[in-house]
């Protein structure tokens, strides 16, 4: 049974890999708009979700032009009413389908998205780490530290991290949502803690400092060639050590997409290990989670 299932999965993969890549990259694409996105803005959505539904699964319209042009048109059109709202990963896929829509209009679609993958990824590294440099919050570790204690997808981290109970976390969490809904916003909350909890904090800021600037120049510059040559491991190490303790679904598909479009040909390896990574983010991301909420 279990051999059957395999070779149904490698089966699937080879169709997967055999035909061209920029077709590959457009079908996981409208893939990822199908999937992704709060559920308070399903409405607004509708739009999008019914082109990629379109593009997917009618072969014919993979590459027309025009609903190209109209979905990023209404991912825009959302991206200006909700920009408020909306996190970065959101801006970010619609940038991909604009590089998307370019290489339909172009003779040399790959060369299109190999370009403006490896120029996204350097620039959202690089803006990220420059961020976090300006914003003061990383270089203390506040931002980790108070995100710890009061996300609650990061509640496995704090947990087993930073010895705090699941109970401690529940009442910080109410605390600074009592406090929202007062809106006191100058009132101090005092959030339970560890000191364990605040070295870690500190540690893992300086660490997202460090692996997100080195990936930003891997991506960016051609020197060091070392560098360079080792990017795609670099994020990947930096996809599958981030997402499962912050399982942000469409940020890690996002970036597994720009990685497997900007590898070359001759970079099987990597590209496989995208494709891998990407199609298995519902079993790799949620497993720590699981197994987490199983032995609490």
């Amino acid at each position: 049974m279990i051999s059957q299932v395999i070779d149904s999965f490698r089966q699937a993969f080879t169709k997967l890999i055999e035909q061209p890549k920029y077709l590959l990259i457009l079908r996981l694409t409208l893939l990822l708009v199908l999937l992704h996105g709060p559920d308070e803005f399903t409405l607004s959505r509708l739009p999008e979700k019914i082109f990629s539904a379109l593009m997917l699964f009618i072969p014919n319209l993979l590459i027309q032009r025009f609903m190209w042009l109209a979905l990023c048109t209404v991912l825009i059109i959302n991206n200006i009413r909700f920009w408020f709202l909306y996190v970065n990963h959101e801006y970010l896929i619609t940038y991909w389908c604009l590089v998307c829509l370019l290489a339909i209009y172009s003779s040399k679609p790959e060369q299109i998205m190999m370009w403006n993958a490896k120029l996204l990824l350097g620039l959202c590294f690089f803006l990220s780490t420059v961020w976090k440099f300006i914003s003061g919050e990383y270089l203390d570790g506040s931002f980790l530290h108070a995100t710890f204690l009061l996300d609650k997808r990061l509640e496995m981290g704090a947990s087993l991290l930073g010895g705090l109970d699941s109970e401690v976390l529940t009442t910080n969490r109410q605390a600074f949502a009592s406090m929202q809904a007062n809106g006191v916003i100058n009132e101090e909350v005092k959030l339970i803690t560890s000191p364990l909890m605040s070295y870690l904090s500190l540690v893992f800021s300086y660490w997202t400092l460090l692996i997100e600037g080195v990936i930003s120049m891997a991506f960016l510059s051609s020197i060091p060639k070392w560098l360079g040559k080792n990017r795609d491991w670099l994020l990947i190490l930096f996809i599958v050590t981030t997402y499962p303790l912050i399982p942000v679904y469409s940020f890690a598909a996002m970036l597994c997409i720009l990685g497997l479009a900007q590898c070359s040909m001759n970079e099987q390896k990597q590209f496989n290990t995208y494709l891998m990574v990407c199609l298995l983010i519902p079993l790799w991301m949620p497993l720590p989670q699981a197994i987490f909420n199983l032995i609490s």
